[in-house]
This record gives C-alpha cells, structure tokens and sequence, in this order.
C-alpha cells in the first residue's frame, strides 16, 4: 500500500512536469509568433492628452485639416466616414476620407511600416502626433502623398505662365531676391507660383520653391534645387522657408501679401500691380473655397492651427503627455526627464513646461519610429525617416 501511493504520487509528479514543459512551450511559441497582419488601410491614433482644457475634438479639427493638407476632399463631402473614434482612439481609414487614387499606396505603404513598429505591436495604436509628423512633417512621404512633381520641369509643363514676373528685393523669408512666375488661372482651381530665389549680387538662381492650388482648395508645397531636383527643405542661408509644413503655417488658405516695402524692378510687374493681382487671387479662392467646402471645421480657416498644436504637443510633449503616451505615472516621466531643461512655447505658453521630441524618444519603454527632428524647419534625419520606398 505504501509503494502504490508512492507509485501514485510519482506519476502525478511527473503528469505535473510535462504539462508545465508543454505550457512553457507553448508560450514560448505563441511569444515568437509573427504578429497578425493589420489591415494597411486603417491605422488606429491615439490622443494622449497634454494640457489641462486640451479635448479630443480638438485634435480630430487638427488632424481634418492635415488630411485636406494632404490632398484629402474630406472637406468638401459630408458623406465620407473614415474617421470614427472611440474614447481616445481615431480610426483612420485612408480609403474612406476623399484621397486622390495615387496617394492610397503611400499611405497604405507608411500604415504598414507604422503597423509593425514594436509602439503599435504593443498598444495597436501610434500618437496622432507622431502621425501628423510622419505625413506633413516629413516631405519626402508629403512629396509622395500630394504627388510633388520630381522635376520642377515637368511642374513647368503642367501650366501656362505669364510672361510678366514680380520681383521681391525685400522679403520677409529670402534673404536674397525673389522673382514670382505665376501661372496663367484657366480653371477655378488650377494655378501655380514659381519663386526663383535669386542671389542680390549676381542674379543666379540658387533655389525654387513653389505652391500649388490643389482641387480640394488647399495648395501643395514644394522646393527645387538649382538643377530642377526636388529636395525636402530650402537652404538655411538663402531663405528661412523651411520645409513644406512651414509653407503651410504660413499660407495656410491662401498666399499671403507682401508684408515690407518693395523697390519696383524696370521690366518686371510693380510691387502694387503684384500686390493687386494676390488679392485678386486670394479673393477668387476664397470664393472657391466657400462654394466647395462642406465643413465647418475648415470654413473657420483659423482652425488650421489645431493641426499645429496637434504636432507641437507632441514634438514638444509635457509630462502629461509623456505620461499618457507612454502609460505610466507622472512621477515615473520626471525621474527620466530629471536631466533634462524643461522650455516654454514661444507662441502657445499655455502648454505648459515642454521638452524636446529628439530628446525624448530613446527614453521611451519601447522602440518608436524616429521622426524628422522638426515639423517647420530644416531636419538632418530626413532621409533616415524616409519610409515610404
């Protein structure tokens, strides 16, 4: 009796054992498994909150505003449903919010990139502003998305253009000259402005930079080099224009007027003729605008700055926001951020105390995708960023 319940034991010893080595295989298993295939259309983004009244219907205004940037028509068809959220998760399906059929493939193409980043193997969502960042902030994927000419030439082609031209020789953003091209307007819709940068002493051309009206009644950005290439920012010592995303902030819904006095240039447009001919301008896009545009959220034309607070919160995140993006306490962010110097936005100071993103994101506890190290200005990582091949 005594060796059978030691028999008995035995085996349930043993029974214990290879059930424990079968679980510990399976778990090893499932924790090697590859992860599930998201669906490249739809890309979940998560709202972190950053500041006390900062709202979720804030950052969904900012994130319609950088979808028409985009090419999206969100703003002229009510009937469109690819954004819907649930608490503070957006959906975003990009084949549901009014792209141009050639911007489906680039954004399906950075969904799966962003899909098999280990932040969204872990949570199933990114921060809506790492989102924004990723598409305005990042030209090369917002050359693509818009579908930038590569060749200034072939932009050329696409237009007829007058063959008077503006001459700036006191700018606000070159710091040399400025000759304006612009387009000859055949459609309500369809125009175009070349900026030559020129350099004051010699006259060679040392940039492009150029705006495109888009149908959605938004225009597209771009800069040229000296030989027609496209390149994703101006250079630092002929203008201040930045990036596309500056171009944006600037010309949000319209070309903006000349704001210093000009010298009129023998055989070229006079600084009033040209000043006359924007307004003209401005006032028959915004007559366009007002005809197409079904959201209110885009008839404001001042909400355009949500979008920007959207990508500041996150390029400059309080502790709050550290807090809620990366799911622990606050106390936790100040112990990693203790070596850091905290700075104030120089326009939004209700934000709060800020840090900088490129300081940030190797403190996260977990492997995010880099973003350019600015939205507006010139970025030395962009072609590391570049994930849409």
């Amino acid at each position: 009796m005594k060796f059978l319940r030691i028999n008995i034991v035995s085996k349930n010893n043993i029974a214990y054992f290879l059930l424990s080595i079968c679980m510990l295989l399976i778990a090893c298993t499932q924790s090697k498994r590859a992860p599930i295939k998201d669906d490249p259309n739809v890309i979940y983004l998560k709202w972190n909150k950053s500041y006390e009244k900062d709202a979720l219907e804030r950052h969904k205004t900012g994130l319609t505003w950088a979808l028409s940037f985009l090419g999206s028509t969100i703003a002229l068809d009510s009937t469109l449903t690819g954004i819907t959220h649930k608490k503070d998760i957006i959906q975003l399906d990009v084949t549901k919010v009014g792209f141009p059929e050639k911007a489906i493939p680039h954004l399906q193409a950075l969904n799966t990139v962003i899909q098999n980043s280990e932040e969204y193997q872990r949570k199933g969502t990114i921060d809506l502003g790492r989102y924004i960042a990723l598409t305005i902030g990042s030209p090369n994927h917002y050359y693509k998305i818009v579908d930038v000419p590569l060749q200034l030439f072939d932009l050329k082609n696409t237009y007829t253009f007058d063959t008077l031209t503006a001459f700036i020789n006191n700018s606000s953003i070159s710091k040399i000259d400025r000759e304006i091209q612009y387009s000859i307007q055949n459609d309500s819709y369809k125009r175009a402005f070349i900026s030559s940068e020129r350099d004051t002493i010699t006259g060679e051309i040392q940039e492009f930079e150029t705006v495109e009206l888009m149908p959605n009644g938004l225009s597209r950005f771009a800069l040229y080099d000296t030989k027609g290439n496209l390149k994703p920012d101006g250079d630092e010592a002929v203008t201040r224009a930045g990036k596309p995303a500056k171009c944006m902030w600037c010309h949000e819904s319209g070309i903006q007027q000349l704001f210093r006095k000009q010298l009129d240039v023998e055989f070229h447009l006079s600084s009033k003729d040209f000043l006359d001919s924007l307004k003209r301008y401005n006032h028959e896009l915004r007559v366009y605008q007002d005809r197409v545009w079904q959201d209110s959220l885009i008839k404001n034309r001042r909400l355009h700055t949500e979008m920007e607070i959207s990508y500041i919160t996150f390029m400059e995140p309080s502790i709050e926001q550290l807090a809620n993006e990366w799911q622990v306490s606050k106390r936790d962010v100040k112990n990693k951020v203790a070596h850091l110097k905290s700075h104030r936005h120089h326009e939004f100071g209700f934000l709060g105390d800020l840090y900088h993103r490129r300081d940030i994101d190797t403190l996260a506890p977990f492997q995010v995708l880099e973003v350019p190290e600015y939205i507006r200005e010139v970025s030395k990582n962009e072609s590391k960023v570049d994930y849409i091949k």
